[in-house]
């Protein structure tokens, strides 16, 4: 019986570590299915908050590039087109300006100068040296803008073309105009003509065009330019000087649309005629027959010696070639006084000055600025 009662207490041992033992078992799977859970989804946690980071640094990176490339366009498209246009008041420093409010308004306000007498004869005789560049297609753009002015209606100059060996400096010559392109540098002018008058007169005439600012510019650009500088070496002032009114259609025109203004007409070979007499000794209005004497009446003083003129020509070339006109200061504003050149008159896009020299003579510069 005691054998017995000690069986039995040993098979109840046994049973109860059997049980503590499972419990004990399914209590560590169950802690472990637990820390299993936990780090995964401190797995998913850590994932996706890496996977937001990275969402937010690229498309921090897009909008950054976005706004360079925006600004970068900005800033393309105003060097380019350039920003908004002031529009100056002229009558606070010039009177008798036109208004520039009126559309209607033509701005008639340029200044003519007439050569020597004994260059016209049936008009302006003249000799134009080409000086440009050979290859360029300035001389396309010379000739095309010679042709205009040599055949106008009523036909005033006729003009003589001779090629001069390379004279990278412009050289003046006495009794013609000579027409040069060149990078002139960052002159603030893009095109430039210059007389040496003697008794206000011109005696000779530089014409240069600044590839500085003109290379790689349309032909438009080019043929106005090149059409207008021949214009005042003619002796032509502007026809208008307003840029915001409508263009006339001559070179002698401002514009801020060159293809507009890209020939002279009628109303230019008009004051050619007035200056120079016609070719066909007519009047072109009237067609009655006109004596060049009647058209050069009470200008005497255009003959001059021609010995005293070629010693002099040659001391106040050299004064054209070695003291050229600054149009702006180091501050960029434009100078009454620059260097002796006395300011005769300036507009938003151009300035004229002048040079007086001994013996009568003195030097003009008209400057279209860049």
């Amino acid at each position: 019986a005691e054998r017995a009662q000690n069986l039995a207490q040993h098979q109840q041992a046994a049973a109860a570590y059997a049980v503590e033992g499972a419990d004990s078992f399914g209590s560590n799977r169950a802690e472990m299915r637990n820390t299993l859970r936990r780090d995964g989804q401190d797995t998913t946690s850590t994932a996706s908050s890496t996977s937001c980071r990275d969402k937010s640094i690229y498309y921090g990176i897009r909008m950054t590039v976005f706004v360079v490339v925006t600004a970068v366009t900005l800033v393309v498209l105003v060097l380019i087109f350039g920003g908004p246009k002031a529009v100056i008041d002229p009558n606070t420093w010039m009177p008798g300006w036109p208004d520039m409010s009126n559309p209607n308004d033509t701005g008639k306000v340029g200044e003519h100068n007439v050569w020597v007498a004994d260059l016209v004869d049936n008009g302006l005789n003249l000799v134009v040296l080409n000086n440009l560049d050979k290859g360029s297609n300035w001389n396309d753009f010379f000739r095309e803008s010679i042709s205009d002015w040599d055949n106008g209606t009523p036909d005033s100059v006729i003009l003589k073309i001779r090629r001069v060996p390379e004279d990278p400096e412009c050289t003046p010559v006495r009794r013609t105009m000579k027409v040069c392109n060149g990078d002139y540098g960052p002159t603030d002018w893009r095109g430039v003509n210059q007389i040496i008058l003697a008794n206000d007169f011109i005696i000779s005439s530089v014409a240069k065009m600044n590839d500085y600012y003109l290379e790689g510019t349309n032909r438009a650009q080019k043929l106005y330019t090149m059409c207008h500088e021949l214009g005042h070496g003619l002796g032509l002032g502007h026809s208008d000087e307003n840029f915001y009114n409508k263009d006339l259609g001559n070179c002698m025109d401002y514009t801020e649309k060159p293809e507009n203004n890209m020939h002279p007409d009628e109303s230019n070979f008009l004051v050619l005629e007035e200056l120079y007499g016609n070719v066909n000794q007519s009047d072109f209005i009237t067609g009655e027959t006109v004596a060049v004497e009647e058209k050069l009446e009470n200008n005497d003083n255009r003959q001059l010696s021609l010995a005293n003129e070629q010693q002099l020509f040659d001391e106040y070339a050299k004064i054209l070639m070695h003291d050229p006109i600054e149009v702006s200061d180091e501050s960029g504003e434009f100078p009454d006084v620059k260097s002796d050149w006395r300011l005769l008159r300036r507009t938003e896009h151009a300035v004229y000055h002048q040079k007086d020299l001994p013996n009568g003579y003195s030097i003009r510069s008209s400057i279209l600025l860049a």
